[in-house]
């Protein structure tokens, strides 16, 4: 008899979950997934693009009066129009993703883009708990990260943005476990996300901003998978490890063969993907940015900045800088697809800009523009400081190695006076847990389209979901008074 199929593993997994059964440490992490999310997205709201998308969709998908109950939609964080429930992931998405300080899982993932919109416009005004909006999110982030932990890298190698690609699978997990799905359905809900996949990196390669609309647009169609999912529709069991199954498209082989790794040797064990479910939790390696620039860049700036202060560094006293960081991390979004380098020199996501300016100014101004477009960086700082930074920049050696874990930047700073000043990071530095998180997303406040003390309501009763009788108080906290 053969092997259960991928989709069918993991929908009964998603199905069986209970929350009695998630570990405190995954329960927490859970509040902070929705608190970061939706922090970020109210910080983004404004952005020209979010505007963009909330235009598109009060256009085709408003539904009128505000109204709250079943068929009633969900809420436009901020603005506060009632779309449909797809339309408002899709706007509410865009915001979380536009500032690139969302959440990340192994670099190129972000969950939080997808799952957390789709899971409040799902769960919103249709009496779901707190308990079960939290657990219906774990269940997706485990479906998405268990499906992307050894393939991420192989999948930008054949021309795929692997976030979008992998988070479908998750948006439609958590979807389907909300819409009370049973596993036969959640496993179709799967399958059919699977099939709808898709999103091209060459966007990013040229310098297109296409990614900041990726995942919301995988959100919507994971939601779709789900919801056609509950209407009957059925998907192929097989449609993650068949011969012509999604990680055949996605990376080029079914049998775990890979063009790039992280670190290690270029092969998977698919089994791999559903071993221990409910028992080893990927969800407690997703990792937090609060930086306006690529996840690889988040650690070498907090590291840029701890060593600065505590070494007194000062600019001109530094020879020489040495960045050494994952090889990926430096040829990004794929080493197949490399984007070509600024016209200062620098690489996408301008880490040689990031890590001088951090060593100058002794941080990075989370309320400052996008800086992945390399136009956007250093736009609000002033001449002096933009010239010191240019030429600390010149004196920034990277180095990407092929052994070094994501996100553990190792930094040595040679002096004129001839020491030497090292440090470095090992890649979980980032994991903060709900109360941590919370305490630095403290640092957006003053860029926040809502009071501080209705934000300070807001964080309490995330908080407080896994006692909340509905997800309503969270979203309505997000509009202005």
């Amino acid at each position: 008899m053969g092997k259960t199929p991928l989709a069918v593993q993991l929908g009964e997994f998603v199905a069986r979950l209970r929350f009695e059964e998630l570990p405190p440490a995954v329960v927490d992490k859970a509040k902070a997934f929705v608190n970061h999310a939706v922090t970020v997205g109210l910080v983004g709201a404004d952005n020209a693009r979010t505007a963009a998308a909330r235009r598109a969709v009060i256009e085709h998908e408003s539904l009128g009066p505000r109204r709250v109950g079943a068929g009633q939609g969900a809420t436009l964080w901020v603005n506060g129009t009632r779309v449909t429930r797809a339309g408002a992931a899709f706007a509410n998405g865009v915001a979380v993703a536009v500032n690139n300080q969302c959440d990340s899982y192994h670099m190129l993932t972000h969950p939080g883009v997808l799952i957390v919109p789709a899971g409040l416009a799902t769960a919103e005004g249709a009496g779901r708990t707190g308990r079960e909006l939290l657990t219906a999110l774990v269940a997706g982030y485990e479906v998405q990260c268990r499906c992307a932990r050894d393939f991420i890298p192989s999948t930008p190698a054949h021309g795929f943005r692997a976030s979008p690609v992998y988070g479908i699978l998750g948006c439609a997990a958590t979807t389907a476990r909300l819409l009370g799905l049973d596993a036969q359905g959640t496993t179709h809900a799967i399958a059919l996300a699977a099939s709808f996949a898709g999103s091209l990196i060459e966007g990013q390669r040229t310098g297109a901003r296409d990614a900041d609309f990726a995942e919301a647009q995988a959100a919507r169609s994971g939601m779709w998978a789900a919801s056609l999912a509950a209407q009957g529709f059925q998907g192929a069991p097989t449609a993650l490890e068949g011969d012509g199954g999604f990680y055949y498209a996605f990376t080029g082989s079914n049998k775990g063969d890979l063009a790039y790794t992280f670190t290690g040797p270029p092969k998977a064990d698919l089994d791999e993907i559903v071993a221990d479910l409910g028992r080893r939790w990927e969800v407690l390696d997703v990792k937090f940015k609060i930086y306006p620039t690529p996840g690889f860049n988040q650690p070498v700036v907090w590291l840029a900045s701890e060593m600065a202060a505590r070494h007194k560094l000062a600019a001109d006293e530094i020879e020489h800088i040495t960045l050494e960081m994952n090889y990926l991390e430096t040829l990004y979004p794929s080493p197949r697809f490399p984007r070509p380098q600024a016209p200062d020199g620098s690489g996408f996501g301008r880490t040689a800009y990031m890590l001088a300016y951090t060593v100058i100014a002794g941080d990075y101004p989370v309320l400052e523009r996008n800086v992945e477009d390399p136009r956007d960086a250093g736009a609000s700082s002033g001449a002096a400081l933009a010239a010191r930074v240019a030429a600390l920049q010149r004196r920034v050696e990277i180095i990407g190695a092929v052994g070094r874990e994501c996100f553990a930047p190792r930094l040595t700073f040679a002096l004129r006076d001839g020491r030497r000043v090292t440090g470095e990071y090992h890649g979980r530095e980032l994991m903060w847990d709900f109360a941590r998180d919370a305490e630095v997303l403290r640092r957006f406040v003053p860029g926040l389209p809502i009071s501080a003390p209705r934000y300070d309501r807001f964080v309490a009763a995330v908080a407080g979901l896994d006692k909340a009788p509905s997800v309503d108080e969270v979203v309505r906290l997000t509009l202005p008074e």
